[in-house]
């Protein structure tokens, strides 16, 4: 936990740093190899597949991904969460290309049908 806290920090000063982060301007999320020996930040139970890192660092940089694997939430419900942390909770917004990518792998990795084959 403190780790993941450490590195989100670490993520955000680094992104604030850089300039990608500002109000005329939407962050780029630049995926990160995971180190030798295929550990990462994220954790074996996040789901591997296209998204993963963009969605994981996206996610990651405010708050537990615990959080995430808990929901279960159609697509629609997702695009409407991204837009109340963008306009209650100041995330950045993406471009249209990164939020698409980041909302095809909630979908199908938390996403109703995730929860019920879960169940």
């Amino acid at each position: 936990m403190l780790r993941s806290k450490g590195l989100a920090l670490l993520l955000g000063a680094a992104l604030f740093v850089s300039g990608r982060v500002s109000a005329q301007q939407p962050p780029s999320i630049v995926p990160v190899d995971p180190p030798p020996g295929g550990s990462d930040a994220f954790g074996s139970d996040w789901p591997d597949g296209e998204g993963r890192m963009l969605t994981g660092a996206a996610c990651i940089t405010c708050h537990s991904l615990a959080i995430v694997k808990q929901q279960g939430l159609s697509r629609k419900r997702w695009d409407e969460l991204l837009d109340w942390m963008v306009e209650e909770q100041g995330m950045p917004e993406y471009d249209e290309n990164t939020r698409t990518v980041i909302l095809d792998y909630l979908e199908r990795h938390f996403g109703i049908e995730s929860r019920v084959s879960k169940s």
